[in-house]
């Protein structure tokens, strides 16, 4: 969360205009190290669509982290940090990895601008189910979800 402010603060400092975020989760699985998610589900909350669109949520990869920690906190906090003040000046419309947001990662983070990150992730044990079948007597393995399907009979 100190990087998060710190890269955020020099944002502010750069481009005179407040950068904020609703909060900082660490609860991203799977490959992806970091996000920008905008909720549109409790847009109640804001009085207007653009005051709840300049509240993001920061997400961030919690066994990246861990693994990781100051190349992560270097590398991926700034990143998603250059997507929130990229969306805040130039709009949604842009292309997430587009020319503004390189820019903000080479002349405000220096940072390269570098689109996907290249730290290792554990391949996560499928488990596999063993099903034979009736008609050809062949052995299939199904994955939890085509098993979780069959057990509802939502599935053949």
């Amino acid at each position: 969360k100190d990087k998060v402010s710190e890269c955020l603060g020099k944002a502010e400092h750069q481009f005179n205009k407040p950068f904020e975020c609703q909060s900082v989760d660490i609860n991203i699985r799977g490959r992806a190290a970091g996000q920008i998610k905008y909720s549109y589900s409790n847009q109640t909350l804001f009085q207007n669509q653009s005051d709840f669109q300049s509240l993001p949520v920061l997400r961030f990869n919690p066994y990246l982290l861990a693994k990781y920690k100051e190349v992560f906190i270097d590398q991926v906090v700034p990143h998603e940090c250059a997507h929130l003040v990229a969306y805040a000046l130039f709009g949604m419309k842009i292309k997430p990895h587009g020319a503004e947001w390189k820019d903000l990662m080479v002349n405000l983070y220096q940072q390269a601008p570098e689109v996907t990150h290249r730290f290792e992730i554990a391949k996560k044990a499928r488990r596999l189910f063993d099903y034979t079948c009736e008609c050809i007597e062949i052995n299939h393995q199904l994955t939890i979800i085509r098993h979780n399907k069959i057990n509802k009979q939502n599935a053949i």
